[in-house]
């Protein structure tokens, strides 16, 4: 395996040891808050207003979704963390799992039937096949698009984002991160596991944010009255011009 170092953090290519490859990781993180402070402090503001939405919400109305908001912004952080060390490819199925727990979290919104369902999923070949039926990403696209067909359209366009570009092993991702090249007559594989600065990097890390935001837009359509109370929307507006 192998890779070209580029920009103010070092790639990674998988040859090292893993404590090498987390130090690495590391030190890409600390590269990355330092190269691209202006990208890096909106993903640090959008991760405080999540907080902000999700952390110590007493008796939440519907409640279940806000399990699921927590669970995103989990995912959302991690993705930041994977992104900022230059592990892009890989941080796409992060991504996207943030953006499926909102999705998920508001399709059930507050019908506590339909929670018992999915969390009875598998207690049988017969309720795994009714979740499967009654959970699928149209019905799920399709509540959001009846809640806000603005929110809906930029949770669509950021899940088919992610699912190109690693969420899914599809080319654009794997083409991102893995060239294969004729040489002397041998044949080289060469992967990136940690991107350096660049084109790359600066994408993913405009991905996250509009990740991180369209979460936040979710979280809107079912908790607007905690959104007004805790003035999340003004800084969210505010953040969303620059995206």
């Amino acid at each position: 395996m192998g890779g070209r170092k580029q920009g103010p953090a070092p790639d990674g290519w998988g040859d090292d040891t893993l404590t090498e490859y987390l130090e690495n990781y590391r030190n890409n993180q600390f590269a990355t808050f330092v190269g691209r402070e202006a990208e890096v402090a909106d993903l640090i503001a959008i991760d405080g207003m999540l907080k902000k939405l999700v952390y110590g919400a007493k008796d939440p109305n519907p409640f279940v979704p806000m399990t699921f908001l927590l669970r995103a912004h989990s995912a959302y952080r991690s993705a930041s963390g994977a992104v900022m060390a230059g592990q892009l490819y890989e941080a796409q199925a992060l991504l996207r799992l943030c953006l499926e727990h909102s999705a998920y979290g508001h399709y059930i919104g507050g019908d506590n039937a339909m929670w018992e369902r999915w969390m009875r999923r598998n207690d049988s070949d017969a309720n795994r096949a009714a979740v499967r039926q009654e959970f699928t990403a149209n019905k799920v696209k399709k509540k959001l698009r009846d809640a806000d067909g603005k929110v809906a359209t930029a949770y669509e366009t950021l899940y088919e984002q992610l699912i190109d570009f690693g969420a899914h092993p599809n080319e654009k991702g794997f083409s991102m991160s893995s060239t294969i090249r004729k040489e002397n007559g041998d044949i080289h594989i060469e992967a990136v596991y940690l991107h350096g600065d660049g084109l790359a990097m600066r994408s993913a890390l405009r991905t996250t944010a509009q990740v991180g935001i369209c979460v936040l837009r979710i979280g809107k359509t079912l908790y607007p009255q905690r959104f007004k109370d805790l003035d999340l929307e003004i800084e969210l507006q505010a953040i969303m011009k620059r995206f």
